[in-house]
């Protein structure tokens, strides 16, 4: 007997069914803690993915569900949220043994989402989905004509959701709410890194109230599948969570049909500490923002700009928390804060970023290896780096780990030329007493988002400016992103 029969197996959702995939083939996915396999999932086929876009095609021109009441749309998300809320202790077990994520992190995953789609049910009631023009007089013959207008949101069609694994429900409720919200169809192809929770939304999906074809999974490891979805011409929008050249591959090929596109890419936020900024309270929070999780999240601050003559004692406390507080394992461990990178590849890949670093003359202050007590999974130590150049290759490219760059300044506005120095803008973040002039400043860098003090709203716009992508999810901005403006006049 081999160890594939003892694991959980799951299939793909078509058309209302759960199904095999049309060849049988299967792949698992591996605890990144351990190494040991954890599920075993389906390994979907071109033919398998095909289906999925008629089911959604179907459902969207000849089923009933985009001329559903908006109570209906509202019904429907607040049930899969109430599913999702009797299944939250299935979700914690997959967070984490499949994705590495750390128990810190787990309520927020699972909570903020479960709140952010009964929000979109709310939405869909709320939202002014059409609005009157003022009449405008027209000259017509024998008089003036008086015409209306009347601005209409309809439903964009068919929507290929392809979101990343990491804070997957999250990103999962911010395409499914506003895609059931407006009375879209949609086929979601989750990363085959960790397609769990995916899994687990579409089982909860399974027992709702949802016309057959309105909501489609397909998993799967080639990359095949995804080209397919994204060319096929009988998709309409693309929402693509992950990285930058992905996205800039999804982009040239959406433009041949010259469908919708949405895309939430990559990130090099800066955290500007002010001259005024406590270091004994921003150091701790600069650290464990982004080193919690294995700094596995695209809005993580890892270029920390801090004025000259304190970048010794922002280092120096930056270090010491890290040393004292910030705990690496098996984030079975509720005190672990850094678990495992996703795939051993994803090691390999950080560890020559801090190569680079060292290489090009940053400082290394902590870290920057594979720690002793942990043997098997994939762990890299929480990286500190100080002295570090913005043009430098740990300062420039995303890394998607455990690493910050420490970057001097001179001026506010030398950090905020620092900042603004990137082809990414995703997020940021400013740490002063001064709430006022973090204002000002904010205005004037250019990120999608910019916390304050730690300050963060889930249900606002979310995006970037740059390489960081096109477009806005979340709360309204999610409902416009899912519909097609119609103008009327008569």
């Amino acid at each position: 007997m081999t160890i594939a029969h003892t694991l959980p197996a799951y299939g793909i959702y078509v058309d209302g069914e759960w199904k095999t995939a049309s060849t049988g083939a299967t792949y698992t996915i591996p605890n990144p803690a351990t190494e040991e396999p954890v599920a075993e999932i389906a390994d979907a086929t071109r033919d398998d993915l095909r289906a999925a876009i008629i089911a959604a095609r179907r459902a969207f021109d000849d089923g009933p569900w985009r001329r559903a009441a908006r109570m209906d749309r509202r019904n429907v998300l607040y049930a899969i949220a109430d599913g999702l809320e009797r299944r939250k202790d299935d979700a914690r077990r997959m967070l984490l043994s499949a994705a590495g994520v750390p128990q810190a992190m787990i309520g927020v995953q699972l909570d903020k989402p479960i709140e952010m789609l009964r929000w979109y049910g709310d939405l869909a009631v709320k939202f002014d989905a059409e609005q009157v023009l003022p009449p405008v007089e027209l000259a017509a013959p024998g008089g003036v004509r008086v015409c209306t207008s009347l601005v209409v949101h309809q439903p964009v069609g068919v929507c290929a959701m392809i979101p990343t694994w990491n804070g997957p429900l999250i990103i999962i409720a911010q395409k499914l709410g506003p895609g059931i919200a407006m009375g879209n169809t949609m086929v979601f192809k989750p990363s085959p890194l960790m397609p769990l929770i995916d899994l687990l939304v579409a089982e909860v999906i399974a027992e709702c109230d949802l016309p057959k074809g309105v909501y489609n999974l397909i998993t799967g490891q080639s990359p095949d599948l995804g080209q397919d979805l994204v060319e096929s011409p009988m998709v309409d929008k693309v929402s693509f969570t992950g990285s930058v050249p992905t996205g800039k591959r999804i982009a040239e090929t959406a433009a041949r049909t010259l469908k919708r596109v949405h895309l939430e890419l990559g990130g090099k936020s800066a955290a500007l500490v002010l001259d005024d900024a406590d270091l004994d309270q921003v150091a701790p929070v600069l650290a464990a923002g982004v080193f919690i999780g294995a700094g596995q999240g695209c809005s993580r601050t890892t270029r920390v700009l801090v004025q000259e003559k304190r970048q010794e004692a922002l280092l120096e406390k930056m270090a010491a928390f890290t040393q004292k507080s910030v705990k690496l394992g098996d984030p079975v461990d509720p005190d672990v804060l850094v678990g495992p990178v996703i795939r051993e590849e994803s090691r390999r890949r950080i560890e020559g970023y801090i190569e680079a670093g060292k290489h090009d003359g940053a400082t290394l202050v902590l870290g920057g290896g594979r720690p002793q007590q942990c043997p098997r999974g994939y762990f890299v130590e929480a990286t500190l780096f100080g002295n570090v150049r913005n043009d430098m290759k740990i300062a420039a490219e995303e890394i998607f780990g455990p690493v910050i760059s420490v970057i001097p300044f001179r001026d506010e506005e030398d950090a905020i030329r620092i900042a603004n120095a990137s082809s990414y803008g995703l997020a940021g973040a400013i740490l002063t007493r001064d709430e006022a002039k973090a204002i000002a400043i904010a205005k004037r860098v250019r990120t999608g988002n910019v916390s304050i003090n730690g300050a963060y709203n889930i249900f606002g716009p979310i995006g970037g400016f740059k390489e960081s992508g096109l477009g806005r999810e979340g709360g309204i901005f999610g409902l416009r992103e899912f519909s097609e403006v119609q103008c009327i006049t008569w």
